[in-house]
């Protein structure tokens, strides 16, 4: 079974009004499907996120070019032939091959982001191939996910209190654990808002606090110290980019409540950093941002070693295999309103399900999930 094609579908879908996190607004739903078809007919799907579009379609046309009659079943060796273009270009002039593909240092993240669909693609062939869901043939016995539901965006016209009745209604849905967002408004109107929200869920609902990268470390302590009264599950990306290792552990050092990171990160060398460096508890790696399933599995056993908890961000109907797989696999990110993300309910013709706060993944091979094709055509990008 060898590569035969690679290709990307771009899908944006405008949005009713505009969505914020701290430190980025956003008016669309975006995504890249990745169809990887074989010598012998068979087709796997892959998913990506739907940043930098131009450019990771440009990669993965260029990566199919390259890996056409590569063995279907061979993903580490793929992977590590397409990870081999981000380090400076230095393989390209070196393997006849590849010579003159055309990657450069700046094309690293939409290298790594091309790499996520196929490498997802490639695990989706193989349960295909052998007549089984990804989850099985990772070993799982259980196909049911703890899931929490995530939103609480500042959303441009709203008054900043209606976050309450959201995470209420997410509750009144079956869901024992919800995040939300803050850094975004000034700290006194989101320790209301957190506090809103926690009289309205109760005391026996989790909930995740997500800064989404806000804060510098003097800031992130005294938010932090704020939010403890409302006893937060996780707090989630505190950091400031350019401080989001080791400045977690500084902060541990100043609450008992556990730390979450890993969404921004592309590889496993920066989530083995914190893990060692920034002493996370949770870790919530995106495989569909970048490395693929592989990397997340990598990152899974890496952080099992050291009694870290996966939780996946983001596409729970793929990224909840690789959590039923792994021993420290805790839970998936689910985002269940139509308007904050219309692609879960229209861009799948077939998918797992959300009931009552638990991801429920199908016996279908592959990662069992297919396109609705005619919603993207309509909002092809």
């Amino acid at each position: 079974m060898k590569i035969q094609s690679i290709r990307g579908h771009a899908v944006s879908v405008p949005l009713t009004r505009q969505y914020s996190v701290a430190t980025e607004p956003f008016t669309v739903a975006s995504q890249i499907v990745v169809e990887v078809t074989t010598d012998d007919g068979l087709t796997g799907l892959g998913l990506i996120h739907g940043r930098a579009v131009k450019s990771v379609l440009e990669n993965l046309r260029k990566l199919g070019e390259m890996l056409k009659g590569t063995s279907a079943f061979a993903h580490e060796a793929v992977w590590a032939k397409v990870f081999s273009l981000t380090n400076d270009g230095a393989k390209i002039y070196r393997d006849g091959d590849i010579s003159g593909m055309g990657f450069r240092t700046g094309e690293r993240a939409p290298v790594m982001a091309a790499l996520a669909g196929i490498d997802f693609a490639l695990w989706d062939l193989k349960g295909k191939a052998c007549n089984v869901p990804v989850w099985r043939l990772l070993g799982a016995d259980d196909p049911v996910v703890h899931a929490y539901a995530s939103g609480g965006y500042y959303q441009h016209g709203r008054p900043l209190e209606i976050v309450a009745d959201e995470m209420a209604g997410y509750v009144e849905q079956g869901f024992t654990a919800v995040k939300m967002k803050v850094g975004g408004a000034t700290p006194a109107q989101d320790i209301d808002r957190v506090r809103r929200v926690r009289a309205a869920i109760g005391d026996g609902v989790d909930l995740m606090i997500d800064a989404s990268r806000s804060y510098t470390l003097a800031q992130s302590m005294d938010a932090i110290h704020a939010y403890e009264p409302f006893n937060p599950f996780w707090f989630e990306e505190p950091l400031h980019w350019y401080d989001a290792t080791r400045g977690m552990a500084k902060l541990t050092q100043h609450t008992n409540i556990p730390l979450c990171s890993g969404e921004s990160e592309s590889h496993l060398w920066a989530c083995r950093d914190l893990v060692d460096l920034g002493l996370v508890r949770y870790m919530n790696f995106d495989g569909t941002r970048a490395g693929g399933a592989t990397e997340w599995l990598r990152i899974a056993n890496y952080c099992h070693a050291h009694g870290v908890l996966m939780a996946t961000h983001h596409d729970p109907h793929v990224h909840g295999h690789l959590a039923a797989a792994v021993p420290n696999g805790y839970c998936v990110e689910a985002f269940v309103d139509n308007d904050r993300d219309p692609l879960w309910e229209n861009l799948f013709s077939k998918r797992a399900q959300i009931v009552k706060g638990k991801l429920v993944l199908n016996e279908d091979p592959g990662f069992g999930f297919d396109i609705n094709w005619d919603y993207v055509k309509r909002y092809r990008a």
